[in-house]
């Protein structure tokens, strides 16, 4: 029935509406003068109720209220016709004058689902703040028993905005059209599914069919009282984008519009720089000046006000001259710090104590720039986030060093983001979206790697940047940001074909030293497998880490040397005249295991001296051998400058080449994957022991009676390859080891037999018997368990079996006088049986 009672409402109301809608778009409004109908409209459709409410005084003695109850809401049909680009209502204003009895409980204001088996689209939370999880909150407004006009105003896909008493007090994050915040044909007012819907009292409501502007906000009034916004503190500056002769000093300031710098080369200042204002909302707005006529690597101290609010004095240091071939240039990267401010204060904390314990205390001298590889915030168009999860942890650093950043995805092109960031004397051909900027000889890149930038005009613009930099001789080092990994070991949803594809590639054709980047929540290393180019995942700055054994697609990629699950941060130092630079990459664990600032990963590059490793001698097989599989390919010591960090073995056949080898090979000296779990959760290394001067060639991919050629290469921890090694000739044969099946009946339990003859010289034959397909290997060890030769390995059906064993090892070297023994493995069964070699 009450279903029926909805269904009339709504359709008498469609009728109606036509004839009272204005050309304004206002539709609804209830007022609840009529205690004996407090559901009537003034404008529009009559509410229906669920649940209790009772007429309570009103704001002023004429103006009557209705005080909702506890777990009771309207179902408010209010006809108006699908918009803004969709199948659902995706523009309105909602308007109400409100009023709470107390703090510390949440009252919601309506809710989309029908059905109210949802959450709620709009809030006052218990500290008196407005707004909902997905938008953002205000700050705090409410006090308890104060009448407050507030509104909504929707266009999903554009805006979402909160206003009390007409003032704007939240840009909130936009919805998207048909999405969450779009309307159905009705509404429900003050319900909520889970206990939030607490009792208030409501005097007046309207509903628009559209977005009102400001203005038109700010013309319905209120109840002219102060909005509590909270006392001013103290500024705290944030640099950014800073050149040798300007900079741009910005700060928080909801004292006033007025922005002001003083500086100068002592602390009694006597610069003034006016600067600009961008109005968030009146509790949140954001100034800047830029500083402009410096000196190059000249100290300035400065301090910032708004109206009667200014700043303590603070300090910075210019970047060098572009063409200075002297000096250090030292700075700091870590990503991905949104969600959890302490874990990310405690990063950029430990960060600043290190460089000042290394550098010295005065972090302006010692640290000449932060890079910040995105997801500063949980999410771009939620206003309060960024001074609680980016500005305010960083402010031990902000105002001495400047930042900059590549944004992240959930930065998500924001306009808050950009209204923040002054990246436009810098930007691309798409603004300030992706940039470039120097600090003496080195080039910093900041790539977009956001799908909206997926595009080729982005990649047009980084061939010239990269192309203009190879033929400047005054730019030495390229150092490139971007968010998104191409491949990520830990987190490999967070895989990027752009920056796979397209960035990597393009970055690699001009030499570029080091790309960083982050989105997955942790720490890894590599480097491209023919170039220049390392890569380093710094995405351990303060979100949840993704950790191993979190998903089930982690993958062992052959580009990445470590992967580490690690709060971290990496601080790089070139030494611009020895053309070198040294990275250190600090921890500070994960929940499982803290870890006090250590470092835990260093690498280096050194342009001055780039002799590559001497060219190997190949050992074995020599040229013209036969070889028997397994066998290893074994070439000469490594010898050079720096430790060995990869080799290269290539396999091709005769009459081929090495451009499409058989098999092709590279192994790093270390391979950091996974840990061994708890409760230690200790780093594992793959190839810990690794001899990589051997390459073992199974008889998988090689063939009997075949011909081949083999080469390697080795490569030092300066990324620097050696010269191929001659190409050498050698052919496969199993003869000696040749499986043979012997003739007889089904084979009804596996079995191995003594060797016969034993002793022996030179030779013995081993027979065995296999029940049961599958993989069968069959091997000698010596009397100290030593493997020594593996006979069998390869799939074997059903039958009778025969090889022989020539005494030699699996390097076809002969094998002394003693006691072995032969051990076989098959499905279901394992034996061994002794043997003695006299010679």
């Amino acid at each position: 029935m009450k279903h029926f009672v909805r269904i009339i409402f709504f359709a008498v109301f469609v009728i109606s509406a036509t004839s009272v809608k204005s050309q304004e778009g206002y539709v609804g409004r209830w007022t609840f003068d009529d205690p004996h109908n407090l559901t009537k409209a003034e404008i529009g459709a009559d509410l229906v109720l669920t649940g209790s409410h009772n007429a309570v005084p009103g704001p002023t003695a004429e103006d009557g209220a209705v005080r909702i109850g506890v777990g009771s809401y309207y179902f408010l049909p209010h006809g108006v016709a699908p918009n803004g680009g969709g199948v659902k209502v995706n523009e309105f204003t909602l308007v109400m004058d409100v009023k709470i009895p107390t703090l510390g409980r949440w009252y919601c204001l309506y809710q989309t689902d029908l059905t109210n088996t949802n959450d709620g689209e709009w809030f006052i939370n218990p500290a008196g703040a407005m707004g909902v999880g997905a938008t953002g909150y205000t700050d705090a407004i409410f006090q308890p028993d104060d009448w407050y006009r507030i509104a909504v105003v929707v266009k999903n896909g554009e805006r979402y905005d909160y206003y009390a008493d007409g003032d704007k007090v939240l840009a909130g994050s936009p919805g998207l059209v048909d999405d969450r915040f779009s309307l159905q044909p009705a509404v429900l007012l003050f319900a909520d599914q889970n206990g939030e819907d607490n009792e208030l009292d409501v005097a007046d409501i309207k509903f628009y069919s559209r977005a009102l502007g400001d203005d038109e906000v700010k013309a319905l009034g209120g109840y002219e009282h102060t909005i509590v916004i909270p006392p001013e503190e103290a500024p705290v500056p944030y640099l950014q984008s800073a050149t040798p002769t300007s900079i741009y000093v910005c700060w928080h300031s909801h004292a006033g519009a007025e922005s002001v710098v003083e500086y100068g080369t002592t602390e009694a200042l006597g610069d003034v720089q006016v600067g600009d204002v961008h109005e968030f909302t009146p509790a949140t707005i954001w100034h800047w000046a830029k500083l402009t006529d410096l000196t190059p690597e000249t100290v300035y101290y400065y301090k910032v006000r708004t109206d009667s609010v200014e700043s303590d004095i603070y300090s910075f240091k210019t970047p060098p001259p572009d063409d200075k071939a002297t000096g250090h240039i030292r700075f700091a990267i870590f990503g991905d710090n949104r969600t959890e401010p302490p874990m990310f204060k405690s990063v950029v904390d430990s960060m600043k104590q290190k460089v000042q314990e290394i550098y010295g205390e005065d972090i302006r001298d010692a640290l000449n720039l932060v890079f910040d590889v995105g997801d500063i915030v949980t999410s771009g168009g939620i206003l309060p986030q960024y001074r609680q999860e980016y500005f305010e942890p960083l402010q031990s650093v902000s105002p001495y060093v400047p930042t900059m950043v590549s944004i992240g995805n959930h930065e998500g092109e924001a306009e808050h983001y950009y209204n923040y960031m002054k990246y436009e004397d810098m930007g691309g051909p798409e603004g300030e979206r992706y940039y470039s900027f120097r600090i003496g000889r080195i080039l910093f890149v900041a790539i977009n790697s956001n799908i909206q930038l997926h595009n080729d005009t982005q990649i047009e613009w980084l061939e010239n940047v990269l192309q203009n930099a190879q033929d400047d001789d005054t730019i030495e080092w390229i150092f490139a940001f971007c968010h998104h990994p191409g491949h990520s070991e830990i987190w490999p949803d967070g895989n990027t074909d752009y920056v796979q594809t397209r960035v990597i590639p393009t970055l690699n054709k001009y030499k570029v030293d080091l790309l960083s980047y982050g989105h997955s929540h942790n720490y890894e290393r590599g480097a491209v497998q023919e170039g220049d180019l390392r890569l380093m995942l710094s995405g351990g700055a303060g979100s949840a880490l993704d950790r191993w054994r979190m998903y089930s697609n982690q993958q062992d990629y052959p580009e990445i040397q470590l992967a580490y699950d690690y709060y971290c941060y990496t601080i790089v130092d070139v030494d611009i005249e020895a053309k070198s630079y040294k990275a250190t990459s600090y921890s500070l664990g994960h929940t499982d295991v803290p870890m006090d600032n250590v470092a835990f990963d260093r690498f280096f590059r050194n342009k001055a001296d780039e002799r590559p490793p001497d060219r190997p001698d190949p050992i074995s097989p020599y040229d013209g051998s036969t070889k028997k599989p397994p066998f290893f390919l074994e070439a000469s010591h490594y010898d050079g400058k720096y430790d060995m960090m990869s080799s290269q073995f290539q396999v091709a056949s005769e009459d081929g080449d090495f451009d499409n080898p058989l098999i092709d090979s590279i192994r790093d000296a270390e391979n950091v994957y996974w840990d061994s779990g708890s409760p230690y959760y200790q780093p594992i290394d793959r190839n810990e022991g690794i001899d990589l001067t051997k390459f073992m060639i199974t008889g998988m991919r090689v063939d009997n009676n075949k011909t081949y050629r083999w080469r390697v290469r080795y490569r030092d921890r300066n990324l620097q390859w050696s010269e191929w090694s001659d190409a050498i000739s050698f052919t496969i044969s199993t003869s000696s080891t040749e499986v043979k099946e012997l003739q007889g009946a089904v084979v009804k339990e596996s079995r191995l037999y003594a060797n016969y003859p034993n002793p022996f010289n030179p030779t013995t034959a081993i027979k065995f018997d296999i029940a049961k397909q599958g993989m069968v290997y069959l091997q000698v060890f010596d009397a100290n368990g030593r493997r020594v030769r593996t006979l069998v390995q390869k799939e074997l059906q059903n039958g009778k079996y025969i090889v022989q064993w020539n005494g030699m090892d699996d390097h076809d070297r002969q094998v002394s006088s003693g006691v072995y023994f032969m051990h076989i493995s098959a499905p279901g069964y394992q034996k061994t049986v002794k043997a003695m070699l006299i010679r």
